[in-house]
């Protein structure tokens, strides 16, 4: 499984535009999981890709989840619109580079 080191954000009105730091994404066939933290604080992130969609749900740990339905465009690229009751905006993840000391890296 190859693990990818990737740059991100998310935006919530009165939030702004808020990076993910740490995002480290592992990619087997088209699951998808992951690390990171931000604002609100360390979470994980869990879904799949298939032709181009992306369905991600991110756990806060020890709090709520967030759903990241979005897309992929094949070159690097995931977005979409975040939601969680009623709540949501836009979130972008885009892969920076394959981890060094891993397959392929």
């Amino acid at each position: 499984m190859d693990v990818v080191r990737c740059e991100g954000w998310w935006e919530q009105a009165g939030y702004g535009r808020q990076p993910m730091h740490g995002l480290r994404l592992r990619f087997d066939d088209r699951l998808i999981v992951g690390e990171g933290f931000d604002i609100i604080g360390p979470f994980t992130l869990e879904g799949f890709i298939r032709q181009g969609v992306v369905n991600l749900q991110k756990h806060y740990k020890d709090a709520h989840s967030v759903d990241y339905p979005g897309t992929f465009d094949g070159e690097g690229t995931l977005q979409g619109h975040w939601s969680i009751h009623g709540f949501g905006g836009r979130w972008l993840i885009k892969v920076v580079a394959l981890e060094p000391g891993h397959p392929g890296g």
